[in-house]
């Protein structure tokens, strides 16, 4: 019996990713490996992940466990893996560090005062049908997702570079991330994370589908820019 690995539109990155962590949370994965399952997570912090008959290889880093799809995983890795579903057949995460409701709500107001921010810039320099997502109820490891479309690579990297600037010249922030050559990039400020994509891969990877719960932050500035490129790019 193959090990279950985690359907999702973008890599299984910790800033991105498929993480198991956090909360007291019950996962409970069903027996029949021929069929796709959900991961029920029996909190309302976290979102339903999709899994499928695939191997996976398991990395740890200081404080969560991270699944990531892998091809070089062993035989015995997965007779491992077997047994441990075998034996206890749900796994329990105890999370330490969840903070009072008050400080919450500070913490959600931050941050979007942040991504708000990040929002202007992008419309600035003319990025087109420009999305911010309250994603906490859904995901844990981020609050806010920005989703804009650019429609050259050159117009990717000038609106990554402004947004990158202004998030250390007046937060104090500095994003991780990474990047597809010529189609989508990623900025990950932690409670922010921003996807920048050309047509094609905007359409392809449908976040705003995929996180069709999330409520959508009505945005104070015009965002006219839906389909046709701004000129300059």
């Amino acid at each position: 019996m193959k090990v279950h690995s985690c359907i999702h539109p973008l890599p299984c990155t910790p800033s991105t990713g498929i993480l198991l962590s956090g909360g007291l949370t019950e996962a409970k994965l069903a027996a029949n490996t021929r069929k796709l399952y959900s991961l029920t997570l029996n909190s309302s912090n976290y979102a339903p992940f999709h899994y499928k008959d695939q191997k996976f290889s398991r990395s740890s880093s200081s404080d969560f466990s991270t699944m990531a799809i892998g091809s070089n995983v062993s035989e015995d890795t997965d007779d491992m893996f077997d047994d441990l579903l075998r034996t206890h057949g749900k796994v329990v995460y105890k999370r330490n560090d969840q903070k009072p409701a008050s400080e919450e709500i500070d913490d959600d107001a931050e941050s979007l005062s942040f991504a708000m921010a990040v929002a202007k810039v992008a419309s600035d320099v003319k990025a087109g049908d420009i999305k911010v997502l309250f994603v906490k109820p859904l995901v844990y490891w981020t609050r806010f997702f920005i989703i804009a479309t650019a429609f050259s690579r050159p117009q990717i990297d000038a609106i990554g570079t402004r947004v990158r600037d202004m998030a250390e010249e007046q937060y104090g922030r500095v994003a991780s991330g990474d990047s597809k050559p010529n189609s989508w990039t990623l900025l990950d400020f932690g409670d922010v994370v921003v996807h920048l994509f050309l047509p094609p891969q905007r359409e392809y990877y449908n976040l705003e589908e995929f996180y069709g719960n999330a409520a959508s932050i009505e945005l104070p500035f015009e965002n006219q820019q839906q389909l046709r490129g701004p000129t300059g790019y």
